[in-house]
């Protein structure tokens, strides 16, 4: 046995997703299988391998406590998913596994917000080049110059403060009402107090939201040339995106910095069905976020990381990202003949942006962290699952009733050239949760995906 497992191994896990992709589903599934383990349900490393001497630590100062019991519970007795992650939260504990032998392993699992993904370009940019960054990406989208166009039109007058942050916040409800997940300042669409942004008309959004700290220090984009001509409005809007961004930007990224592995769900369901503008969205917030993160290790790295695991206490131990997994989850809602594509288009997303990184050990998965849904055999070419609805035709939730058979569309090998919203339609269904608390869900692939980011 190598002396570097003699000692206690601290792995700091963080789990990040795009929008709607359940990371919160994925932790609580994740979390209720190492508390009750059990080979058969979850075989990782060798096939006999146990997790034993399992204990819950307290989480790290500055963090929440991620509510897994909570969580656990509305998932079996609400029969609703559980609620977006409005903060960024911990779970910690402490086992032995029975293929390590001397070694015990602290594992530190990170949830945090995805919403916050979409200030990832603020770590390594000023003002001016956050505005610039920003209304470039908004002037050469078509969609987005479409739902944004009053804003911009202002940009090209001597317009005031009153003015352009209405109309900028009104641009914010335009993109997040047609599902745009690229909004920056990311309070806007989750506070500070973890309140999300609600569905509706446009102006009752925007008036109900801050571009900001706070009411107080609201800022947006400025182009090049209104800074030039507004000097002043300039300073105060750099000065308030600046404390904007150490307050909310840098420790959501830093948090991400410090961990050994990340784990990034990205929705090919949800980005299938919302068309080609999702998928482009999602696509520039992940090159955004390998930009700031910087992930993978040179050979000094590898040297200094294994020697901080043998000569230091794990509390001192520095971390820096080396192995992410990319997982496409909703494995379930896909049926078997395709559920390989999945990968295959995650590879397509995001392959050449880990291919780029030296040192970095990335591994594409697809998962089901509750299996909610049952494969008909026996159809033909039709594509057959059942599950119980979850939302009736109309899109209006529903109370739990009898399973259905549900058509599912069929996954293409490889993303298409262009396709719009509604093309391909998957179901929602109700999860299929033991009431049982020591009972985990039924899931698929999630013992590999430990595997890969817990070493």
């Amino acid at each position: 046995m190598s002396l570097l497992m003699m000692k206690t191994t601290e792995c700091r896990v963080g789990v990040v997703g795009l929008f709607n992709a359940g990371k919160t589903v994925f932790l609580t599934s994740l979390i209720n299988h190492l508390e009750n383990h059990d080979p058969d349900r979850f075989a990782f490393g060798k096939r006999d391998t146990r997790i034993r001497k399992f204990t819950r630590e307290p989480v790290d100062r500055g963090w929440s406590d991620f509510n897994y019991v909570g969580f656990r519970d509305a998932l079996v007795h609400s029969g609703r998913w559980p609620e977006k992650t409005r903060d960024r939260s911990q779970y910690v504990c402490r086992f032995e596994r029975s293929d390590w032998r001397i070694s015990d392993c602290l594992l530190k699992l990170s949830d945090l917000p995805g919403e916050r993904l979409a200030d990832a370009a603020m770590l390594t940019r000023n003002y001016s080049e956050w505005s610039d960054a920003i209304l470039a990406h908004i002037e050469n989208d078509t969609p987005y110059r479409n739902l944004c166009a009053p804003f911009l039109n202002l940009l090209k007058t001597d317009a005031s403060e009153p003015e352009l942050v209405p109309a900028y916040k009104l641009s914010l409800a335009n993109l997040i009402l047609q599902y745009k997940p690229l909004i920056s300042p990311s309070t806007f669409l989750l506070d500070l107090g973890g309140k999300a942004a609600k569905s509706g008309d446009p102006e009752t959004l925007a008036a109900s939201r801050i571009s900001g700290l706070d009411a107080q220090r609201e800022f947006v984009p400025l182009s090049a040339a209104f800074r030039e001509a507004n000097p002043t409005l300039a300073t105060v809007f750099a000065q308030r995106y600046e404390e904007y961004r150490e307050q909310v930007a840098v420790p959501f990224l830093e948090a991400l910095r410090s961990c050994h592995s990340l784990i990034v769900l990205v929705d090919i369901p949800m980005l299938l069905a919302a068309g080609v503008g999702m998928y482009d969205d999602n696509r520039q917030i992940l090159r955004d976020l390998f930009d700031v993160l910087r992930p993978g290790e040179d050979n000094w790295k590898t040297v200094g990381r294994y020697l901080a695991n043998v000569f230091l206490p794990h509390e001192l131990r520095p971390g820096w990202i080396h192995r992410m997994a990319f997982v496409a989850p909703k494995m379930d809602l896909i049926h078997p003949l395709d559920r390989d594509n999945m990968v295959m288009l995650l590879k397509r997303l995001v392959g050449q942006l880990a291919e780029n990184r030296d040192g970095l050990k990335a591994e594409f998965f697809n998962c089901a962290s509750v299996v909610s849904t049952k494969i008909l055999a026996g159809y033909g070419n039709e594509r057959m699952l059942t599950g119980v609805p979850y939302r009736d035709l109309s899109g209006k939730k529903i109370p739990p009733g009898t399973e259905k058979r549900f058509t599912v569309p069929a996954i293409p090998h490889d993303w298409p050239a262009s396709w719009q919203p509604g093309e391909f339609v998957f179901p929602e269904v109700y999860p299929s949760v033991p009431t049982r608390k020591d009972c985990p869900p039924e899931q698929i692939n999630m013992q590999k995906i430990f595997d890969h980011v817990v070493v």
